[in-house]
């Protein structure tokens, strides 16, 4: 039984993209980085994920047990505080050409009905986009 409770070894889902698919671990801010540890202690461990119906900008944060993925989504790597984060299909092209961040902002606005955890406690994630070139440009600047 490879996958009963308890079992050290897991199949990968075949729907799940290879790690040359995978992006680097994303950076996050120190309060992103709260927040999410604060919704994992809440709530078990946690996802980012940008659907594709979001204008590009704004991940929702759901209950690991809550999502799944689908065929054409990507993993696009891992914050500090041990959280996926996942982009849905159309956001997949020049993804290994960029630099992503997570921040946290206020959440003024009040949409209770977007299902992510964080707008629950008055929140909501950012991304930071960057090209990688210029993230690689600051580090030569800087050495």
């Amino acid at each position: 039984m490879p996958n009963h409770a308890g079992s050290a070894h897991r199949e990968r889902p075949p729907h799940i993209h290879p790690l040359a698919h995978r992006h680097r671990a994303v950076a996050t801010t120190d309060d992103a980085s709260r927040l999410l540890r604060l919704l994992a202690e809440m709530h078990g461990p946690v996802v980012l994920y940008l659907p594709a119906d979001s204008a590009g900008s704004t991940p929702i944060c759901l209950r690991r047990s809550d999502f799944h993925p689908d065929v054409d989504d990507v993993l696009a790597g891992r914050t500090s505080a041990k959280a996926e984060l996942w982009l849905a299909a159309k956001f997949r092209d020049g993804l290994d050409d960029l630099d992503l961040g997570v921040d946290v902002r206020t959440d003024l606005a009040t949409d209770r009905d977007s299902g992510s955890l964080a707008t629950a406690c008055g929140f909501r994630f950012a991304l930071r986009i960057r090209a990688a070139s210029e993230a690689a440009e600051l580090v030569e600047e800087a050495s």
